[in-house]
């Protein structure tokens, strides 16, 4: 029976020690979440050549990649000479078309705000 308890010993050290563990992991993602927020969204281009998005987590030194196509028209529009651009702002970020031209404001768009420290 030494056996036994010696072997049960040693599972509950191992899972004391993986929810330990986790719990740290847990700690790990909310410091990093909070030192370096994101945020996600969607939008609809106007039928215009230019769109401002706000969004609380923007500051002007934000990365903010190319929004994501997310319908037929969105991937027409970036695929061409309209193909969107970001200017980052304090609190909302613009997208415009490359050459002016105006969106037919069917365009349906995601995107993501990343800040550094």
């Amino acid at each position: 029976m030494d056996g036994n308890n010696e072997i049960n010993a040693r599972l509950t050290t191992i899972a004391n020690n993986l929810q330990f563990s986790n719990q740290l992991m847990a700690k790990l993602v909310g410091i990093m979440s909070t030192l370096f927020p994101r945020s996600t969204g969607t939008f609809t281009m106007a039928a215009a050549s230019s769109k401002v998005i706000t969004d609380a987590n923007v500051t002007t030194s934000s990365f903010i990649p190319p929004p994501t196509p997310t319908n037929a028209a969105a991937a027409t529009l970036m695929a061409g000479a309209t193909s969107l651009y970001v200017t980052a702002g304090a609190g909302s970020f613009t997208v415009t078309t490359a050459n002016g031209a105006a969106a037919a404001g069917t365009e349906t768009f995601s995107y993501g705000v990343f800040n550094a420290l």
